[in-house]
């Protein structure tokens, strides 16, 4: 049981290092020896666990963003009213600088490897699916709770949110005028607003 933790917590930390590697260097640029050393271990430490580059580095990549997601789902379970909850979830998705701006840098790199590599793109999907899945529960919710409209879809306003939260969050992280962090977040409150609570006015 000890040997099998320690094993686990090698593995977690080899993982750790390369996703915080990836996020500050680019995917493409981290070496196994980098790796190693802010491990403090050795390159066939981490060939252990690893048997190629492209393994430890597309592991860490699933292994950042299956964390994110996990802590999205601790936090947003906490909070009941689904209006408060879905501007949680909102929130946890600026990339403000730190590890949220990390996480966003890891998640880019995972569209541009999918992009190139067919194989991952089940993963990805998949985490896609999940991120929407969890839109349309919180907007399900809100309709049962009678604070968001009954008269809108929860698949197309999950549809909608993503595509404005991605397009938002690719001009903040690459310095597009006008589009910070503060920005980000009034368009998609506002959205929230606008489609979700605010009654038809025709």
């Amino acid at each position: 049981m000890t040997a099998q933790l320690t094993e686990d917590a090698r593995r977690t930390a080899i993982l750790d290092a390369a996703a915080q590697l990836i996020a500050e260097r680019g995917y493409h640029s981290v070496r196994i020896s980098d790796i190693a050393q802010v491990v403090g271990t050795s390159t066939g430490a981490v060939h252990y666990y690893f048997p190629g580059k492209s393994d430890v580095l597309t592991a860490a990549l699933r292994h950042a963003i299956d964390n994110a997601f996990d802590r999205q789902s601790r936090e947003l379970k906490a909070i009941d009213n689904a209006h408060e909850r879905l501007l949680r979830l909102i929130d946890m998705q600026l990339p403000r600088v730190g590890p949220l701006r990390d996480e966003w840098s890891i998640w880019l790199q995972f569209w541009a490897e999918a992009t190139l590599r067919p194989e991952l793109r089940p993963f990805h999907n998949t985490y896609y699916a999940r991120w929407h899945e969890t839109v349309v529960k919180i907007v399900r919710r809100g309709q049962r709770q009678e604070i968001f409209r009954t008269d809108v879809d929860p698949e197309t306003i999950a549809q909608r949110l993503t595509a404005l939260t991605d397009g938002t969050a690719i001009q903040v992280l690459t310095g597009a005028p006008n589009m910070t962090v503060a920005a980000m977040k009034e368009v998609l409150v506002q959205f929230v607003h606008d489609e979700l609570v605010a009654p038809r006015t025709w």
